[in-house]
């Protein structure tokens, strides 16, 4: 899968989608690709830092879950800034996003969006994000 290059109004770019639900991954991946965004699929934090590594298409945002087995979205992201520290993040999450702004994760590059979304919501945060 080639790399779209990134916009500046947040078209095109590479997003890392870490969701270890296949069929969550699956539709949100659509999502995105449907809106122009290249996507590379990780079903749990191991596997998305060794993407990371691999090399390849650069990654412009990482969205990820936030509650998952073995390792949290959050001790990824930390992980990641740690590699990468201008990369930027967005955690999906099923609980109420002011309980995740209460745990003091967000920040300098890092936004939250509530579970269930639209593909128009997903799709224009995440350029939102990118043109930043």
């Amino acid at each position: 899968m080639e790399a779209r290059p990134r916009e500046r109004d947040g078209r095109g770019g590479t997003v890392l989608l870490v969701e270890d639900s296949d069929a969550v991954r699956a539709v949100v991946a659509n999502m995105l690709e449907s809106g122009g965004l290249t996507v590379l699929q990780a079903t749990g934090g191991e596997e998305a830092l060794a993407l990371v590594r691999q090399g390849g298409a650069p990654i412009d945002l990482l969205l990820t879950d936030i509650v998952m087995p073995e390792m949290s979205g959050v001790e990824l992201a930390d992980r990641l800034e740690r590699e990468r520290p201008d990369v930027r993040i967005l955690f999906m999450t099923g609980y109420a996003e002011e309980a995740v702004v209460n745990e003091g994760i967000l920040g300098k590059h890092r936004e939250c969006i509530g579970k269930p979304f639209t593909r128009e919501q997903i799709t224009t945060r995440v350029r939102k994000i990118l043109s930043s």
